[in-house]
């Protein structure tokens, strides 16, 4: 931004702006931040445009820029955050997988979220030592088989963090017999458990082209505004990558939307101790922040029934927000999320005659066009698809009427809805908040409709069927805050009709006769995004804890993706094999040493070196590396820390000053 200084020399100042963006699962925040003070600028909002990521992206971009009245030229550097890959894998979304596994097999009860696997010979040690060679012929054969049926191509071989090499071959034959992306289980983690690493790149895999398909829709509405400033993309452990390494490795946006709202959280409440919660659309997302750094997870993010070798920081996300569905469960009771839908007063404004439709067929659930992608659908999706986009929100028995050549319409349209391709509407919380003048950008009659179609099946007033919804809503977050805190303390606590009455009574939702129950929180609860105001603000008078809304709590997130630096980080083990010691490597094959110092000294040479190299080719100034080494000693038979090591773990982080675009510099 020009001025001209004070003492009138027609010196002009420029003020050196960023722009965040998150696309969330309901709504795409833009914000423009001051990037030496922290100052929000200006600030936006719209919804997220599922059939055309460009569209919402687009529509924030250009509220942003005319609100504010800057000029583009000062926007140097964009972040962007978003809970597109934690909801994508929360609701089963993204592309389809085949994997290639290599010297194991999967025990009865593993569900690793493949569409299909094949299973061959090829594998190393613990040591890193080859057991079984390659069969090329079998593996060319699995690779050709599976490769019909996919989007992408996953191998994942045993002990490969040991030894890549098993793994390296695979992948160049499948890149050579294939035009399909590969991705490797030790090129996204070095961590051991082969269960892990496979969902881990399995999940990459199946995020490829969700990831893409953002970045390309944000490049295309920023360069039409001619925005030219550099773009990084937010992390799960809470800090930036290149666009680069974001579409190489998708999986590590695992919690960028709620890692961002953690430092948007702390940015915009100046809080460093402090538990920040984000409501969302999709998911409530709750970290606790201690001395200004979140803590990370370094066994890997969990995400719904995933867990994951992606280090992230260490969040507690659950299936809850303003558009998740209200529902009853097979005994009556009072249902909220995890599933999201369109809110009902969302969907009135795509059909005139929605709200006819919802009196006259007495039921919430229609089908709405999601994603305009169309690639790798059946003929039935197709038509299915085709249908109601043409009609817009139709019922399950609509759609089998318009489309009678269609067998098992109810399959197709699970099959569309798992890829986004479409959605299902449904009474949620945003439509009472619509009802209650809280919030309004839809058709409040029809979530009057929606409710009273509700109640009617409850036998319930409508009145008081809504408070009783939005008082569960509120109960529900303050209950995953204590679910929380207890679970850091002494593990998830466990699920029963007792525990859940309890949990209810510590928030303030259920009195017994004879005991009392009150949550008392050691720091203040930062309540971030939209409808934090309404859904958090309530618990300041449940629990025993202070409750801070921050101005720009609405934009948190966005805020959150230019206060940040980037980051890299790596692991690597040292163990002592006999009268040796090996550096496990994921990048190589072990590395032998006679003296333990001298395995010590070799491997803060690789983690540091390789930090800062990757910093430096993703163009970060300034950078630090920061290496530490966590000595593991098993205890005795009588609980007592032996005294020789049993494993030594080296653990570099780096972070680094975003440089600006070249383009940008004056």
């Amino acid at each position: 931004m020009r001025n001209v200084d004070s003492l009138g020399t027609g010196v002009e100042e420029y003020m050196v702006l960023g722009l965040g963006i998150d696309t969330g699962g309901t709504f795409t925040d833009a914000a423009v931040v001051d990037l030496d003070t922290k100052k929000v600028i200006a600030k936006a909002k719209a919804p997220t445009t599922y059939h055309d990521l460009s569209i919402g992206i687009a529509s924030a971009i250009e509220q942003v820029v005319r609100k504010g009245g800057f000029d583009v030229k000062d926007i140097y550097l964009v972040g962007l955050s978003t809970t597109l890959a934690t909801n994508s894998i929360l609701t089963g979304k993204g592309g389809e997988v085949g994997l290639i596994g290599m010297g194991w097999r999967p025990q009865d009860d593993w569900v690793l979220g493949c569409k299909c696997a094949r299973f061959v010979k090829g594998e190393f040690d613990s040591l890193g030592r080859m057991v079984e060679p390659i069969d090329e012929e079998e593996l060319a054969a699995a690779i050709k088989e599976v490769a019909n049926e996919v989007d992408a191509i996953v191998i994942s071989g045993m002990f490969s963090v040991a030894n890549p090499w098993h793994e390296e071959r695979a992948a160049e034959m499948a890149r050579q017999l294939t035009h399909l992306p590969v991705v490797t289980g030790h090129s996204l983690t070095g961590e051991l458990g082969i269960k892990e690493r496979t969902v881990t790149g399995i999940l990459n895999a199946k995020l490829l082209p969700i990831i893409e398909e953002f970045l390309t829709a944000v490049k295309r509405a920023l360069t039409s505004r001619s925005i030219m400033a550099r773009i990084l993309v937010f992390k799960g452990d809470g800090g930036l990558m290149s666009l680069e390494t974001a579409r190489e490795r998708p999986v590590e946006t695992i919690l960028s939307g709620p890692a961002a709202s953690l430092m948007g959280g702390k940015a915009l409440s100046q809080m460093d101790d402090c538990v920040v919660v984000d409501v969302g659309g999709t998911s409530t997302d709750i970290a606790f922040l201690e001395g200004g750094f979140p803590r990370l997870d370094m066994e890997g993010a969990i995400v719904g029934d995933w867990r994951t070798r992606v280090k992230a920081i260490d969040m507690w996300t659950c299936g809850l927000g303003g558009d998740s569905l209200v529902s009853l469960s097979d005994v009556g009771d009072l249902l909220i999320g995890p599933t999201r839908v369109v809110p009902l007063a969302i969907a009135a404004t795509m059909k005139s005659d929605f709200k006819e439709r919802l009196l006259a067929v007495q039921d919430t659930t229609f089908y709405v066009i999601g994603k305009s992608d169309l690639t790798n659908l059946s003929v039935n999706e197709r038509k299915v698809h085709e249908f109601i986009a043409v009609n817009g929100p139709s019922t399950l028995y609509e759609t089998m009427d318009g489309v009678r050549e269609v067998i098992l319409v109810n399959d197709s349209i699970k099959a569309l809805m798992k890829r986004g391709n479409l959605q299902r509407t449904g009474l949620t919380p945003t439509d009472i908040m619509h009802l209650n003048g809280d919030y309004v950008r839809g058709d409040k009659e029809a979530s009057r409709i929606g409710l009273q179609i509700l109640a009617q099946k409850m036998d319930a007033d409508p009145v008081v069927l809504a408070e009783r919804i939005m008082t569960r809503v509120v109960t529900r977050i303050g209950e995953e805050i204590v679910k929380k805190a207890m679970a850091d303390a002494v593990g998830p606590m466990p699920s029963s009709k007792q525990a859940d009455a309890m949990l209810h009574a510590a928030v303030g939702e259920k009195t017994f006769p004879r005991v009392s129950f009150r949550t008392t929180l050691d720091r203040p609860i930062v309540g971030i995004g939209a409808p934090a105001s309404i859904l958090v603000g309530p618990l300041a008078k449940r629990m025993d804890a202070q409750v801070i809304i921050p101005q720009n709590h609405d934009v948190g997130n966005a805020v959150g993706a230019v206060c940040s630096e980037m980051t890299e980080s790596v692991s690597i083990e040292i163990s002592p094999v006999g009268d040796k010691f090996l550096v496990f490597w994921q990048f190589s094959a072990p590395l032998q040493f006679s003296h333990l110092e001298e395995a010590v000294s070799s491997a803060r040479s690789q983690a540091e070196r390789h930090v800062t190299e990757r910093l430096t080719i993703a163009r970060a100034m300034d950078i630090k590396v920061k290496v530490e080494r966590v000595d593991i000693r098993f205890s005795d038979g009588y609980g007592k820390e032996m005294k020789f090591v049993n494993a030594v773990y080296i653990r570099a982080t780096g972070t680094g000053k975003p440089s600006l675009d070249e383009s940008q510099a004056r």
